[in-house]
């Protein structure tokens, strides 16, 4: 008996889960021999008290077959349904769109006939005289709304002869944009004068059986395509090639605006035809005619496509010849692009037709999406153009600022791009009546759809931040090396040590962009798994355990990170700066998270970490003293050798490239020693690091100048030999008694002869 109420509430279950799912009762017979024999049938009622009675009635192998008979119908239905699911969509494009081809070729003859008689149910439905009352309507509101236009036309006539009579050979981005800015507002200001007054006039004039359909037929066949019209003249200005904007001939500009507009109306016409058939009622044939207005349209997108290849990759490369080997390669491909998304958007339509999904494409939202998806391209090379224009000037002389400018413009590209991104997928979802922030709510999002979409938004926020922060840094970075108008070279002054550095600020920002850049790549990627459903609980844990493992395993390199911190924040060196670590002397070149790189002014480049680092000598911090000996005669007057010293000085302040150097001139010192060769007198100057190098060699250049201008010498070692009064004189000397009296002399002052 217990198994009984089982096999009941079973039974129970599976007849309202199946009765369910659909409009009407099912009828099904028992297998049993007893209940053909009967001969009854059972009318299955989504009522547990009625299936409850049928129940009591019947065996308890008549429940069983019933119950078994109904969970294989369920079982048949959820796999048919499972297999409908399953159908890919490549089964969908070889089975369905050929289907449809054919029903749209069998049903030509008749589709004629058929609109004839929708256009002859509309007509009668205006009653006697309906045609004429609506084509005079017609033509009055648009001939009133031309002379309205004419009129206003005629007030601005001020303004249009300014447009037509400016001129220049070389005009810049801003005078064009005003002045096709200004032609676009007059141009707009008389198609919304035509608009309204139009407007007006049909609903004064026309039958408000037949005024919906009017305005529809207006606006797609009049309104839209001359709307169209405007646009395209202000981006491709086909009879001003002064004031274009994208890089055509003037034949290829007046081409693509000419068939652009035409692609306008024939899809406001297709669009009208389709208007009437919602107007009048009558739909049967609608999705044949639709495959040929359809098929029409995208033939003739593609011709203009393939017509203008050449116009296109012209227009998708640019003006100036400064597109990189990949956006050249974009631009070669760039036609066959256009046919790619031609041929999926006829492909997409006949699919959804097929499908039974029509309604998603009502109001041409398959030709909206197609002209984003194309105009994409075409944004880029915009966003490239208004870079150039618009990014700020360059910071600095030389190639690093040469270098920042480039990194920076190309910052900039890549950030429009991502903008250019949002921008098409915003538009295509807002077309398609999709909601990004609740999917479930558009009836197309599951879980993983929502969770992916977020997945990509997060991304693409951490990808703008990367971005704008790498740009503001290096900018930043690049006007602090610029400064003072270096070139970012490290090569040193007259090939000696020393230098001046740069600012702790360029010192320490390579390091925090670093950093910056580190941390949002994290986060970004913890925020967007987080968004996916993945915990990211144990991967932190991990990560404070694989840290802790290299805390323990790599106690060297902590040593080496947290000293390089604090000789950061004890400002010891910068790069640029000359030091000395241990006696290991060079240039600041380099400085990592773990070690600083010194090039030694003869090529060779040392990495210390900084934990080596006992002691470091800084010899490029604020100032530099330049100390100079010269030894001369004992006989020579030091007061004029100390003029002279004064002189040079004042000469050195007074020269342009020097002067912004000199912390203090170049002065006399006086004597500081006599030997057994002369006087040792001293001058010294004090000059801004890496400048005492070239100031030395041009103070040596002048001091020897000056001293042969006065009659000064420089004092050398000289060995005398006095001979007695007896010997012979020089001139009565042989040349072997030369040769030894010279060789003494050498010997008994300790000097070597060259070998």
């Amino acid at each position: 008996m217990q198994a009984f109420k089982r096999i009941v509430f079973l039974l129970s279950i599976v007849l309202l889960f199946g009765t369910s799912s659909h409009t009407f009762a099912q009828q099904i017979s028992l297998s049993s021999s007893d209940t053909e024999q009967a001969g009854y049938e059972l009318n299955l009622i989504d009522n547990p008290e009625a299936v409850r009675a049928l129940v009591s009635r019947l065996s308890d192998n008549e429940v069983r077959d019933l119950l078994l008979q109904q969970l294989d119908a369920v079982a048949s239905k959820q796999a048919a349904e499972e297999i409908t699911e399953k159908t890919d969509f490549f089964t969908l494009i070889t089975t369905n769109i050929p289907i449809s081809i054919q029903a749209a070729v069998s049903a030509f003859p008749t589709m004629i006939s058929g609109q004839a008689a929708i256009f002859s149910t509309f007509v009668d439905s205006l009653g006697p005289n309906g045609v004429l009352k609506l084509l005079g309507g017609i033509l009055l509101a648009i001939a009133i709304g031309l002379i309205v236009e004419f009129l206003v036309r005629k007030l601005t006539r001020k303004w249009r002869s300014k447009i037509d009579s400016s001129s220049s050979i070389n005009p810049s981005l801003k005078d064009i944009l005003a002045l096709l800015s200004l032609r676009f507002v007059l141009d707009l200001s008389g198609l919304l004068a035509f608009i309204v007054v139009t407007q007006i006039v049909l609903r004064q004039v026309i039958d408000p059986k037949a005024g919906f359909f009017m305005h529809h037929f207006l606006w797609n066949l009049v309104l839209i395509p001359r709307l169209f019209s405007v646009v395209l003249k202000f981006a491709l200005a086909p009879k001003r090639s002064d004031l274009r904007l994208i890089h055509t001939s003037d034949e290829a500009a007046q081409f693509l605006h000419k068939h652009l507009v035409c692609v306008a109306l024939l899809i406001g016409f297709t669009l009208s035809v389709m208007d009437l058939r919602v107007h009048t009622g009558i739909l049967e044939t609608g999705t044949r005619i639709g495959f040929w207005f359809n098929l029409i349209i995208h033939l003739y997108f593609a011709f203009i496509a393939w017509q203008s290849r050449f116009t296109l990759i012209d227009i998708i490369n640019g003006k100036d010849d400064d597109a990189t080997s990949m956006e050249k390669t974009v631009a070669k491909l760039y036609p066959y692009y256009a046919m790619l998304v031609i041929v999926s958007s006829w492909t997409l339509v006949e699919v959804l037709v097929a499908q039974n999904l029509l309604h998603l494409v009502t109001q041409g939202v398959q030709y909206s999406t197609m002209f984003i998806l194309l105009l994409a391209p075409v944004l880029d090379t915009a966003i490239r153009g208004l870079v150039k224009h618009l990014t700020p000037a360059i910071v600095g002389e030389g190639s690093l600022a040469q270098q920042a400018y480039e990194s920076s413009k190309r910052s900039y590209i890549r950030i429009g791009r991502l903008l250019v991104m949002l921008f098409v997928i915003t538009w295509l979802t807002r077309i398609w009546g999709i909601d990004i922030a609740n999917l479930d709510a558009s009836d197309i999002g599951t879980t993983t759809t929502r969770k992916f979409v977020e997945f990509i938004g997060i991304f693409a926020v951490g990808y703008f931040l990367w971005e704008v922060t790498t740009l503001w840094l290096n900018r930043k970075l690049a006007a602090e090396k610029t400064v003072a108008g270096g070139d970012g070279e490290s090569a040193l002054p007259g090939g000696d040590e020393g230098g001046a550095g740069g600012s702790r600020l360029s010192t320490v920002l390579p390091l925090i962009t670093w950093f910056l850049q580190t941390t949002i790549l994290i986060m970004t990627l913890l925020i967007g798994l987080g968004s996916v459903g993945i915990d990211t609980t144990p991967l932190l844990a991990g990560a404070g355990i694989v840290g802790l493992a290299i805390g323990f395993g790599a106690q060297k390199l902590v040593t080496d990170i947290v000293s390089g911190l604090f000789f950061l924040i004890d400002d010891a060196f910068r790069a640029g700066e000359y030091v000395n670590v241990e006696g290991t002397m060079g240039t600041v070149e380099k400085i990592s998270l773990r070690a600083m790189q010194l090039r030694h002014h003869r090529g060779p480049i040392h990495t210390i970490p900084y934990g080596e680092i006992p002691k470091i000598t800084n010899y490029s911090r604020d100032w530099a003293i330049m100390k100079l000996t010269f030894t001369v005669p004992f006989e020579t007057d030091l007061i004029k050798v100390k003029k002279i010293f004064k002189t040079i000085g004042n000469e050195l302040m007074e020269m342009p490239e020097f002067a912004g150097d000199f912390i203090q001139p170049f002065k006399s010192q006086g004597v500081i020693q006599v030997d057994d060769i002369g006087i040792v007198i001293r001058g010294k100057f004090m000059v801004k690091p890496g400048k005492q190098f070239q100031i030395r060699k041009e103070i040596f250049q002048r001091v020897q100048s000056e001293f042969e201008k006065n009659g000064i010498q420089f004092a050398r070692k000289e060995v005398r030999v006095k001979l007695d009064s007896s010997a012979p004189t020089e001139k009565q000397l042989s040349e072997s008694q030369k040769s030894a009296i010279g060789a003494a002399a050498l010997e008994a002052s300790e000097i070597k002869p060259a070998t």
